[in-house]
């Protein structure tokens, strides 16, 4: 039930929340600074997969695990991502823009690159298959559709969505939370292994898109603030839109255990990225 039902009504919440926050303007920066978005795009899309399958390979995870963590990694566009751009003193309007670019883009890559890995890691006897055209139908319903009602809403109700901006937000985010605790729950036997099996990769791959999305954005010479946006989108990852795939779509709870890990070990290095940026700020004051 919290897969099939409660998470694809999660997942809408929070699409539509994010649509809530956008305007037109917002994607302004891709006419303004199309360099920098075309970096963070790529940084997300291209960067952060290459990293994920070289970290899995040399890690040699089950192949279920190294497809959970690979559908992760080609679900880009954390919604959280806005609020530490913030925290961390980057780019917010770079944030924004990326966010919803990569969502829009997501719902016909995600089933075009997960099903080849599927395919790559799977027995081909196996009865695992991520259909494209049904994938594509379910992403556009709760990610697409979502997110132009939000901004529909905003557009004719704009005080509306500014006064309840955080009723708006954070509802959604305590129901992911309370989605990720049920999964907890109803594989709580089996966590200690799921733990130490995709716990150090978590980490790893948390860690390593962070750097990654700061070294690729400075090697392109973007100014520091928005280095510090692509680092901190590269690092956060749509962890339920990954679910909705392995969880809903693909039924594996093997696999959705690698979104799981993902989405709250990520707020570590994240955090301590944040930390150690406003520290540097504040000695440099």
């Amino acid at each position: 039930m919290i897969l099939s039902l409660a998470l694809p009504v999660t997942l809408f919440c929070i699409m539509f929340s994010m649509g809530t926050a956008l305007v037109a303007r917002d994607f302004r920066l891709i006419v303004e600074s199309p360099f920098s978005v075309l970096i963070g795009i790529f940084s997300q899309m291209v960067i952060l997969p290459i990293v994920a399958l070289v970290v899995l390979m040399l890690l040699q995870l089950p192949p279920e695990l190294f497809v959970g963590f690979m559908i992760l990694a080609f679900s880009p566009g954390g919604t959280t991502s806005n609020m530490f751009s913030y925290l961390g003193r980057g780019n917010v309007a770079l944030s924004i823009t990326l966010t919803a670019i990569v969502s829009l883009v997501t719902p016909l890559t995600i089933p075009l690159f997960a099903s080849q890995v599927i395919e790559w890691q799977l027995d081909s006897r196996s009865e695992i298959v991520l259909p494209f055209v049904s994938t594509f139908a379910k992403l556009v319903v709760v990610t697409l559709i979502p997110v132009a009602l939000g901004m529909v809403l905003r557009h004719y109700r704009p005080n509306f969505c500014m006064k309840n901006e955080r009723l708006l937000t954070r509802i959604p985010l305590i129901m992911l939370l309370l989605v990720i605790v049920g999964i907890i729950r109803q594989n709580w036997e089996s966590m200690p292994l799921f733990i130490a099996q995709t716990g150090v990769p978590a980490l790893i791959l948390a860690t390593l898109a962070l750097g990654a999305g700061y070294g690729f954005a400075r090697m392109m010479r973007l100014i520091e603030t928005d280095a510090r946006t692509v680092a901190i989108e590269t690092g956060i990852q749509n962890g339920g839109t990954a679910i909705l795939v392995t969880g809903t779509i693909l039924n594996n709870p093997t696999m959705t255990i690698a979104p799981v890990m993902y989405g709250i070990l990520m707020l570590i290095p994240t955090f301590a990225y944040i930390a150690w940026l406003n520290r540097r700020q504040t000695a440099m004051a």
